[in-house]
């Protein structure tokens, strides 16, 4: 219903624009931050968020030494599909949501998902190299295809491996999955329909 309403304002707003003789604005490619996160830069009503065990703020960077647990969290304010990784401090990324572990990536509106959840039959211990961690999450109302970014290296792996080796080159390619080039077979994401969220903690010393 939501997704519908965009949609009927979006035409109304285009004909009102053209009968006044008013420009169109193009619409807004994914934006790619200082930090080398990925933003949407069009309002929308949906909204994610993401933090570790130890700061439930999200909005500080606690520390974490090298073999200690560490539990991530995320929620959302409408049921959307969940896609999170964790940046390490030399660009490469970790794949924790979608895996073959987990249940699915589907989280309804309201509910918290930890990973690893009670049950679950792994855990994550933290792990080099030193220094700054950002842990994203991607939340998206229509499900997205990884297919292009991360791939299962056999069919005996749980976690998914993240093609791009830099933070910069996870960032550019998730705006190409959230932004696809129309196909016959793939269809752009209405850029309401998705959001992103950062939460950091450190390794340290």
């Amino acid at each position: 219903m939501t997704v519908s309403f965009l949609k009927k304002s979006a035409l109304l707003f285009a004909a009102t624009t053209a009968l006044l003789g008013l420009a169109v604005p193009a619409a807004a490619a994914p934006k790619i931050s200082a930090q080398s996160i990925i933003v949407n830069p069009v309002p929308t009503t949906l909204q994610a968020r993401v933090w570790v065990d130890r700061d439930p703020s999200g909005d500080r960077n606690p520390g974490y030494r090298i073999g200690e647990q560490i539990t991530l969290y995320t929620s959302v304010n409408e049921n959307a599909y969940v896609y999170l990784f964790n940046v390490n401090p030399d660009g490469s990324t970790d794949q924790i949501l979608p895996n073959r572990i987990s249940a699915s990536n589907y989280v309804r509106a309201g509910q918290t998902r930890a990973f690893p959840a009670s049950g679950d039959k792994f855990v994550f211990n933290v792990a080099g190299p030193y220094g700054l961690n950002r842990v994203l999450v991607i939340a998206s109302r229509r499900p997205l295809s990884l297919s292009e970014l991360s791939s299962y290296r056999s069919s005996g792996d749980s976690f998914a491996t993240v093609k791009p080796r830099s933070s910069q080159g996870l960032a550019q390619a998730l705006s190409i999955v959230v932004d696809p080039v129309p196909s016959p077979v793939t269809q752009p994401v209405p850029q309401t329909d998705w959001i992103s969220d950062t939460a950091y903690y450190t390794v340290a010393y």
